[in-house]
């Protein structure tokens, strides 16, 4: 038999979220101490001009891959529903994505601004964004998820429609080609300012209609008989 997802498995989500962007902002700050760079510098930007380096770089895509399905854990045991198994793991990410910058600020001093840039991912490539870019995208996964979770308590079931679920897919795809668009620039030693803010807008606002449509339409479901 389904269950709605409670309250202690929302909460439970946000403690692992949290604690977990606490020890991916150590590890980083690990990790530039011990490649000597400083607070202000992308790390790692000179794979091309440093062959030596490609194991620790195997190593640190094997980890960001552990990451992701780490993840999926507390996801898993959120919800017998699928559809909000996948709420669940949106919700971990962005609150670990955004409690990272938060706890690398205040161990480093990092980022010094929303515009920053700075390297998110390494899978498959080099995935370079000023920090105003993951951040404004954990923040809506975060506001989405919640407020869909808070209306479900009341709300009889609803997914997506198959137009949503595209035009969301869509949206995320161009946002991260945005990210990686300029990889072989960084890769080949360039810096920071260069992104493709349009493609990135376009993928945003994409994406967002899609789920603020779904929220609207979610909300004129029947109400359940208990709550």
């Amino acid at each position: 038999m389904e269950t709605k997802a409670g309250l202690g498995g929302y909460l439970s989500l946000w403690v692992f979220g949290l604690t977990f962007g606490l020890i991916e902002a150590a590890v980083v700050v690990y990790l530039r101490q011990i490649g000597g760079y400083g607070p202000d510098q992308l790390f790692p930007v000179m794979q091309s001009l440093d062959p030596g380096l490609e194991h620790i770089f195997s190593i640190e895509r094997l980890r960001e891959g552990a990451t992701l399905v780490l993840m999926a854990g507390p996801a898993y045991l959120f919800s017998n529903r699928l559809f909000e198994r996948f709420l669940g793991y949106a919700l971990v990410f962005g609150i670990w994505d955004l409690s990272y910058y938060g706890f690398l600020r205040v161990f480093a001093g990092w980022p010094p601004s929303l515009l920053s840039y700075d390297v998110l991912f390494l899978i498959p490539t080099l995935w370079v964004a000023p920090v105003l870019c993951p951040v404004l995208i954990s923040v809506s996964l975060v506001v989405f998820t919640s407020a869909y979770l808070l209306i479900a308590q009341r709300r009889m079931e609803r997914s997506p429609s198959v137009l949503q679920w595209l035009l969301a897919l869509l949206g995320a795809a161009l946002m991260q080609l945005s990210f990686v668009n300029n990889a072989d620039y960084y890769l080949e030693g360039g810096m920071p300012p260069k992104f493709s803010w349009l493609i990135f807008a376009g993928g945003y606002g994409v994406a967002a209609a899609a789920a603020l449509l779904f929220l609207i339409q979610f909300t004129q479901q029947p109400k359940t008989r208990f709550f």
